[in-house]
């Protein structure tokens, strides 16, 4: 999961360095489009969640029949759902991104980018989602596979675009849109050749119209509070970048470096929340809840660790990975302001994210969404509030430490006292059956 997520935070880290080659106007417009992207993700990663926590708890208990039909029918679901949201998407790029404060220079290369973007969005969605599904069965070295594969594809093809190599015309920032939708069809492909042919986990047949509104329903109830959940960090994204934008276009575009470097660094914990949902949820299904637990506790002292050494890293080296990307002093004096403060709090920043996917793999999202919410819009939002008013940026980025650092502790008190309970309710229902 470690190499999966990194080739695709590499990749995102990629098209941030060749559009820097453009101009800083080009990055400004970029980190405009973080929110919206990344919220789309979210509807993504809600439904795998859903499906993979669903996956999870039949392949412990060793239904595989079930298996089969919810993965068929979560991909259908999927499929259905991103065509009808970039559809909607793609019709309101103008005034989205106006009201996220993009002004003239920035807004003509934003409807560039969006408009190939969303033509992505379905083949970015299935491998995603197929990949997850693949994890949820134990699976986790295709999945990896598939990720790493698409991420090349998109490192190599996207400057091939932007800059017009080999005879092709340059297209500047549609350019890295037109590498991401390329790359995507062809794992789009690949992905499904091995969910159908390979691990035959997809069976395309006619099938009782209640039979799929079941799977829908059992992936729904763990997919809706999750989206949920993960739709809240590209809100407060948009947020701050609304509030960034009140600075200026190259303060954007700091934001913009800074959140790359930052989801580089942060890869274990990403791999970690995502490798312990489908591990725990086959532990329990499996009644193994002692394995589970200890895994549990392995991943939060992981996350704390893992945090520690990179804000040390980032604290001593931030300056001169910035310049990597682009000099420009105030592009430059954003990213390292936000790189001296953030950093403090990733360690249980991770634990939050561990805590979260374990809520979701017991089917408890709502717990996660619960989370979310304190740290957003009970912490966060007041605090980036009254710290834009009181330190001005500085405050901005305080906000995000502080209410990463609050939800984090909240998630690990909240998580060994459900643990306690869950174990207790599970031990005696399994005695009594």
């Amino acid at each position: 999961m470690i190499l999966g997520i990194s080739s695709s935070l590499i990749a995102g880290l990629a098209e941030t360095f060749y559009l820097g080659q453009l101009g800083s106007t080009e990055l400004a417009a970029l980190g405009f489009t973080f929110p919206v992207t990344s919220s789309l993700m979210s509807l993504t990663l809600g439904v795998s969640i859903g499906m993979s926590s669903v996956l999870a708890r039949e392949v412990g208990a060793g239904r595989s029949s079930q298996v089969k039909r919810i993965a068929t029918d979560g991909l259908t679901f999927a499929a259905i759902l991103m065509i009808l949201v970039a559809t909607a998407g793609f019709l309101t790029i103008t005034p989205v991104f106006e009201s996220l404060g993009a002004d003239s220079s920035t807004l003509p290369l934003i409807n560039e980018y969006m408009e190939l973007w969303y033509l992505s969005v379905l083949f970015m969605a299935i491998p995603s989602i197929g990949a997850n599904a693949l994890r949820a069965t134990g699976d986790a070295k295709t999945s990896g596979v598939i990720m790493i594969m698409g991420s090349i594809l998109q490192v190599i093809l996207s400057p091939i675009f932007i800059f017009g190599w080999f005879g092709l015309p340059a297209m500047g920032m549609a350019g890295a849109a037109a590498g991401n939708l390329v790359s995507r069809v062809l794992m789009f492909a690949v992905t499904l050749y091995i969910l159908v042919f390979r691990e035959n986990l997809i069976a395309f047949h006619r099938v009782a119209l209640s039979s799929v509104l079941e799977s829908w329903t059992k992936i729904l109830q763990v997919s809706i509070p999750a989206t949920a959940t993960n739709l809240i960090g590209p809100i407060s994204s948009a947020i701050i970048v609304s509030m960034l934008a009140s600075y200026s276009q190259e303060t954007v575009a700091g934001f913009g470096i800074a959140s790359r470097i930052e989801a580089l660094f942060v890869i274990p914990l990403f791999a970690l929340s995502a490798s312990i949902g489908p591990f725990v949820g086959q532990n329990w299904g499996a009644g193994e809840f002692t394995r589970a637990n200890q895994a549990m506790l392995i991943s939060f002292k992981s996350c704390i660790l893992w945090g520690l050494v990179v804000a040390v890293i980032l604290w001593m080296a931030h300056e001169p990975i910035i310049r990597l990307f682009n000099d420009q002093p105030e592009v430059v004096d954003a990213a390292r302001i936000y790189l001296l403060i953030v950093p403090i709090s990733y360690g249980i920043w991770g634990v939050l994210m561990v805590a979260s996917a374990i809520f979701n793999a017991l089917g408890k999202p709502l717990r996660s969404t619960a989370m979310s919410i304190l740290r957003m819009f009970v912490i966060y939002i007041p605090l980036a509030l009254l710290g834009n008013q009181l330190l001005g940026l500085p405050g901005i980025f305080i906000a995000t430490c502080l209410s990463n650092l609050l939800a984090g502790l909240t998630g690990l008190v909240w998580n060994r006292a459900s643990y306690a309970n869950l174990d207790h309710s599970s031990k005696a229902s399994a005695s009594s059956s």
